[in-house]
């Protein structure tokens, strides 16, 4: 086992494997699976694997790191966005993505605390916003970006309206918002399962519910991270009964109570769900995992971030048509990819 800093992990393997000093196993998210299939890096899961996986583990786990048709990762933890709501702030849950609007306005009239707070600019944040809207990042089989038709311009006039109701102010930051909750200062926000052990510690009241939909259900990004074996290891028949092992049900139950993560077996949620410190909150993430979408993990899925948050910034702060911005962040999107394909 060798354990390496998050941050220097994908840099460290794509450098190291084809000199032949990669590891035979490598535990990261599926966002990396195109980087490191393209570097022909690694080995598809075999079909005595794949076959098993489909009934044992959800569905968005196995979209997650299937990758050109192939199953590249065996799905160990999930994770994604949640509205978390401060129940004694709070007390109602809002229905709707309109709801959750005109409820934040309503809560902070007396200037006593915030609403509702997030960074709006950053797309993986504001993603359940734009799946309400029925947006997708790519149109169906293909790489035509989808953030930028009718449906995203409805996702930006409604992040829009969160600035113009004097909730979201300009500059706002994530780690702002996650110190105003633990302060008891904000009634809802938008975080993940890493958020929890701060909120334990403090003994803030949470609640983690899905997103409210909109005239779509609100699907946040799912994360999956899983275990992929080296395609250049001697090793390779050694690494899949390892993979599986790591994978099987007892394994997931002990890293999901260590990390609060979703486990990606149905059968390790359910013994997950009857931990009674962390339990709950599990059974709470695993529905937003239900409703969510995996992450894109095309390497294409690159040129987005960059372009829609200069967007988001423009549109948001009223100095730009929302149609006519995302035109221009269509086109943007569509030569970063021609060149990287090229």
């Amino acid at each position: 086992m060798l354990g390496v800093p998050f941050d220097g992990l994908k840099n460290k393997v794509l450098v190291a494997t084809p000199a032949g000093q990669g590891p035979e196993v490598i535990v990261g998210p599926q966002d990396w699976l195109g980087v490191f299939s393209a570097a022909d890096l690694l080995e598809p899961l075999p079909e005595s694997l794949v076959t098993p996986l489909k009934q044992a583990v959800l569905p968005v786990a196995l979209d997650g790191v299937t990758y050109g048709g192939k199953v590249y990762a065996y799905p160990i933890l999930l994770d994604g966005l949640a509205l978390l709501r401060n129940p004694e702030l709070a007390p109602r849950s809002p229905k709707s993505i309109e709801e959750l609007r005109d409820y934040a306005v309503e809560l902070q009239k007396d200037g006593k605390i915030k609403g509702f707070y997030f960074d709006l600019r950053e797309l993986y944040f504001s993603w359940p916003f734009f799946s309400a809207n029925g947006a997708t990042v790519f149109r169906p089989n293909g790489l035509e970006p989808g953030l930028t038709g009718p449906e995203g311009v409805q996702a930006a006039r409604y992040l829009k309206s969160l600035r113009d109701q004097e909730l979201i102010p300009l500059g706002a930051k994530n780690d702002f918002a996650k110190s105003l909750f633990l302060d008891g200062k904000l009634a809802m926000t938008l975080n993940g399962p890493w958020f929890l052990g701060d909120l334990r510690a403090r003994h803030t009241p949470y609640v983690i519910e899905p997103v409210p939909p909109g005239s779509h259900p609100a699907a946040s990004f799912i994360g999956v991270n899983g275990l992929m074996v080296n395609q250049l290891s001697p090793r390779k028949q050694d690494a899949f009964p390892l993979i599986e092992f790591l994978g099987n049900k007892d394994c997931q139950v002990t890293m999901a109570l260590a990390s609060g993560r979703v486990p990606a077996r149905r059968d390790a949620q359910a013994e997950v769900a009857q931990d009674p410190v962390k339990g709950p909150d599990i059974a709470a993430f695993t529905r937003v995992v239900e409703q969510g979408v995996a992450m894109p993990n095309h390497p294409a899925a690159n040129a987005v971030w960059d372009p829609m948050k200069q967007s988001l910034e423009l549109i948001t702060k009223g100095e730009v048509d929302p149609t006519t911005e995302l035109r221009a962040a269509d086109e943007a999107i569509r030569q970063k990819i021609q060149r990287m394909v090229e």
